[in-house]
């Protein structure tokens, strides 16, 4: 027996005959094929679903990688997944959705009135493209896999006895397995960082990565769409945060979302739900239902809760849908689930460019024989057909062969300017002269972009934090931006140093303020795109800079005269409540870390609470009442009260009144303080407004709610779903 140390939070127990992997985050077969450790029997899904924006529970390209490259079932091997009885269901489902797609009821509740036209060509091509056995009859879930559950703490199979005796805890073989972590996990490789600041282009596109889930020393497909100096996400691969830092890019400035598919080395969505801004998500209906259920079913919260935390524009397939001075014209794909492709088109200097995403999909000749067979509309092959031989500025296609995916060679006859695949870690010689690779930081550029986006933005930034500036100062404010450009690594500020009688304001990437008591340095905040730098000096009339600002990426800053700066506050008097609000923020970050939240939205929360004192013994909500008021506890000790029994007791960094206030219910306890303590207080309808358009604030929320056994708060439904 010997136990392997995999990764914060991933372990291995070996036996002779059987191994066990404890913890599933994704990315985790990589490590496997890197550190040339066998593949295991059973999987084990831990009691923590998530940390700090990473899955703990994505057994998908375990699966994939038993099935399709071991081969384990067709030798008689099935898959085991094991853990509590709800984790164990949604896995089945979760694997059963992203392996087989939709079934026909699912698709009939997302089109009750049967009038999508295209449901009934996915349903049969999934059909045609899942595993049958030898008599073609298609083969469940269960085929694949054993689950396992525990019940009363134990289960058992032909190999041990598994106790689950505590959270993230088991026992076996008179082994303790501990799985419990606080150190972040990072992915499996090296993503060749940038030091250089890049100015978005007009029209073009960044490389997170474009290699398969089995591609131990490359990231998953992803790519970022620049379109007039924003940023869209074309698929979310796993580690996101990692690789747009790698990039020089700031998860603020990422402002959309198009989707091709659910596949896990496409769809890692859940760092999105913890954005501070709501993304819009452009996709296909189902693929938008599809990517939420998934989310769901990861991490035991309800589907529609997470349709609440996006901006969903569905796409229309085969019509050019407009967005923002770009058109998007979707095409269905052939592949195991369903998928879209796009051709984004963008008028540039008086001409029509255009980029094509082709999406996941198989060889063209085997899309020609599922014609002939009647599985596949000889409409959607010939749509295909004509992708693979027209000319565009760049034709960014699926290069990953076997049996899903397209073989470079359809791609011979493609009149475009650049042909760049994906799901390849190199291509095959015969191909080395012909085609490119989208390898993680390439940049493919059509039109370059130019500094004078960043002068926009700098104005957009300067109204969120001071909202209701006066067309004069607007004006003012922006003629006396100048732009400067670091490297990553380069120090923006040091502490001790008289200040320059300048205030920043980081436009792109992301910075560390770096404090040093004299005995050692220690990070004590994080800056990110949006924020600014050195507004206290100005407000305090501090002459020395308090703590080192490093550039983690490469960053662009905004510079804005302190004198400007200052006139401005005075003249419009918010010197005495930006004092307030700072004061308020500061108290916030230092205690509620557990939200994870931006300066900018801890600014927010700051603007619009109230700092109330309590006395000992004062009643604060009574139960059975309606209310509006929301709290945050800064201070002090809380009791609640149900039915005349104390049930909890809240202190610094919990919350209360969020059922009676975001939900329309009648306060369900009492609230009395215990000893002094301080709240922040706020309306409704601020802390609606707030939370609604903050979705890692609202998620916080959400789980919060769920702990304490009440039903999630969709406070910005999706009127589409």
């Amino acid at each position: 027996m010997r136990i392997i140390n995999i990764i914060p939070g991933v372990k291995v127990y070996k036996e002779e005959n059987f191994s066990i992997l404890f913890g599933c985050p994704p990315e985790i077969i990589k490590y496997f094929i890197l550190r040339k450790i066998p593949f295991p029997d059973y999987v084990v899904i831990p009691d923590t679903l998530h940390y700090r924006g990473v899955l703990q529970n994505a057994t998908e390209f375990v699966l994939y990688y038993h099935l399709f490259v071991l081969q384990n079932f067709f030798k008689g091997k099935k898959l085991n997944i094991l853990g509590e009885p709800r984790h164990a269901n949604n896995n089945r489902e979760l694997l059963r959705l992203s392996l087989l797609g939709p079934t026909r009821a699912e698709y009939e509740a997302l089109d009750p009135d049967g009038s999508n036209p295209y449901y009934e060509d996915l349903y049969r091509e999934s059909r045609a493209l899942s595993l049958k056995d030898k008599s073609g009859n298609e083969l469940s879930i269960d085929s694949f896999v054993n689950f396992f559950s525990f019940k009363d703490g134990a289960l058992e199979t032909e190999h041990f006895k598994l106790t689950h005796s505590d959270k993230n805890i088991y026992e076996i073989n008179g082994n303790t397995i501990d799985v419990n972590f606080s150190q972040e996990q990072i992915p499996p490789y090296d993503l060749k960082p940038d030091f250089v600041p890049q100015t978005p282009s007009k029209f073009g596109i960044d490389v997170l990565g474009g290699a398969s889930g089995f591609s131990p020393g490359n990231p998953c497909s992803g790519l970022i769409l620049n379109f007039n100096s924003e940023y869209m996400l074309v698929d979310c691969p796993p580690y996101l945060e990692y690789s747009l830092t790698a990039r020089g890019i700031s998860r603020n400035q990422i402002k959309s979302i198009f989707l091709s598919h659910i596949h896990d080395d496409h769809c890692n969505l859940f760092p999105l739900v913890l954005f501070h801004e709501r993304v819009k998500f452009l996709c296909s209906r189902e693929i938008f239902w599809m990517a939420c259920k998934k989310l769901s079913l990861m991490t035991m919260h309800a589907t529609e809760e997470f349709y609440s935390y996006f901006d969903f524009v569905e796409l229309e397939p085969y019509r050019e849908n407009e967005f923002y001075g770009i058109g998007i014209t979707p095409h269905y794909t052939v592949h195991s689930i369903p998928t879209i492709g796009a051709t984004f088109t963008m008028n540039c200097d008086g001409h029509n460019r255009s980029i094509v995403f082709v999406g996941d999909n198989k060889s063209l000749v085997e899309i020609k024989k599922m014609v002939k067979a009647g599985n596949v509309k000889k409409e959607k092959y010939e749509n295909l057909y004509r992708l693979y031989h027209d000319r565009f500025d760049f034709f960014v296609v699926d290069g990953g062969m076997g049996i899903l995916h397209g073989d470079p060679k359809d791609s011979l006859e493609s009149k475009s300017d650049r042909v760049i695949f994906l799901h390849l870690e190199k291509l095959p010689d015969e191909f080395n002269t012909t085609f490119t690779t989208a390898t993680h930081g390439k940049r493919f550029i059509i039109k370059e972009g130019t500094d004078e986006g960043y002068l926009i933005k700098s104005l957009h930034i300067l109204n969120h934090h001071y909202p209701g500036i006066s067309e004069e100062w607007q004006n003012t404010l922006l003629n006396n931006i100048t732009l400067i450009k670091y490297n990553a690594g380069d120090v923006i500020i040091k502490q001790g140093d008289m200040s320059s009688a300048k205030t920043y304001i980081i436009l792109s990437g992301n910075t560390h303020i770096i404090y040093h008591d004299g005995k050692e340095s220690r990070q004590i905040a994080s800056n990110k795109a949006g924020d600014l730098i050195g507004e206290m000096a100005i407000v305090y009339n501090l002459n020395e800079r308090s703590a080192s600002i490093v550039a983690v990426t490469p960053v662009t800053l905004g510079l804005l005269d302190e004198k400007v700066l200052y006139s401005f506050l005075v003249a419009e008097n918010r010197i005495e409540s930006i004092k307030e609000m700072l004061e308020t923020r500061k108290i916030l970050e230092r205690n509620f870390r557990n939200f994870g939240l931006s300066v900018i939205v801890n600014q927010q929360l700051a603007w619009k609470g109230k700092r109330i004192r309590f006395k000992k013994d004062h009643v604060v909500i009574e139960q059975g009442k309606l209310g509006r008021n929301f709290y945050l506890i800064l201070s002090g000790k809380f009791s609640v009260i149900r039915d005349g029994e104390e049930i909890a007791q809240l202190a610094v960094r919990d919350i209360f009144g969020e059922l009676g206030s975001l939900g329309d219910q009648a306060r369900n306890a009492t609230i009395k303080t215990l000893e002094e303590g301080e709240a922040l207080w706020f309306d409704k309808d601020d802390i609606i407004q707030i939370i609604k358009s903050t979705p890692s604030l609202h998620f916080f929320v959400n789980k919060m709610i769920k702990e304490r056994g009440g039903k999630f708060l969709a406070i910005s439904g999706n009127n589409s779903f």
